[in-house]
């Protein structure tokens, strides 16, 4: 929709000069698998100019802000990028197919867990990697064999995890949701900037109503990231993406060329204070 094409918002100031900055390691898709295998810890992001990847907009920015904000000397940022946000180009077996924008933590070279979608911040994004440095491997992983290793029995990889339940699949849809939301209401603060408090306050009125399931989408994010995980989401955040465009032409009367007017914003002032889903 074109009135959700804004770039998100710089941040605060990334601290004094004399502080650790990393930069960010631009690859093309035929290099990623070769960087990847250094030692250490890579965050890979996964993202796309094309404007069609709503997804996708802002997402390099916050990703080169927490970088520049990384003061961890042992992390390296790095980032592929396509023209065609849909067509996934090929990047060795390192990097899975799945959806976009999206942040990979590896270590040694192996995939630990993928740090999110779209960032909401330079700062959620550090604490969420250095969450995951925290965790164990993630389940589904291929195991390793250490050359001392040679004549030990194999460790089996655990079990690929059972399939989302509908009511996982509601709460990770609306987690999409609230992406999508988040952008309308920063929209509607630009046409009418006097109500530019209230429609946020709305916002967080629907936020915490649904925050159960908002917690939920978040674990789920963070503990399924097999090939057929990611694919999943993929397709339930397509599916959200389309069904909140259906609504948001019927109820508000917006479309993918009329972005919102103030009558519009109302309408969906009137949504969010009711808690709707």
């Amino acid at each position: 929709m074109k009135f959700l094409n804004i770039a998100v918002a710089v941040g605060a100031a990334l601290g004094c000069t004399l502080a650790y900055a990393a930069k960010v390691t631009e690859l093309k898709p035929a290099e990623v698998d070769a960087f990847l295998s250094r030692p250490g810890y890579v965050v890979l992001q996964l993202t796309s100019p094309d404007r069609g990847c709503k997804y996708c907009i802002g997402a390099d920015q916050t990703f080169d802000q927490a970088a520049a904000t990384s003061t961890d000397r042992n992390t390296v940022f790095a980032r592929v990028q396509w023209p065609v946000w849909y067509k996934f180009p090929k990047m060795g077996a390192r990097v899975e197919n799945g959806g976009i924008p999206r942040q990979i933590v590896f270590k040694d070279g192996k995939e630990q867990r993928s740090a999110g979608g779209r960032p909401e911040s330079a700062t959620a994004l550090l604490a969420h990697i250095e969450k995951i440095r925290s965790l164990p491997p993630a389940p589904g992983k291929d195991v390793t064999y250490e050359p001392e290793a040679e004549e030990s029995a194999p460790v089996p990889a655990p079990a690929p995890q059972a399939p989302l339940t509908a009511a996982q699949q509601d709460a990770l849809r609306l987690y999409t949701r609230k992406d999508l939301l988040k952008e309308l209401v920063a929209a509607c603060g630009k046409v009418a900037p006097p109500k530019a408090v209230a429609y946020e306050r709305a916002l967080q009125t629907w936020t915490v109503a649904h925050a159960g399931a908002l917690n939920e989408a978040a674990m789920l994010k963070l503990s399924r990231t097999s090939r057929d995980d990611a694919r999943e989401e993929a397709t339930l955040t397509q599916r959200e993406m389309r069904d909140v465009e259906t609504w948001m032409a019927k109820e508000l009367n917006i479309t993918r060329t009329k972005g919102p007017g103030e009558e519009s914003c109302n309408g969906l002032t009137a949504y969010l204070e009711a808690g709707k889903r």
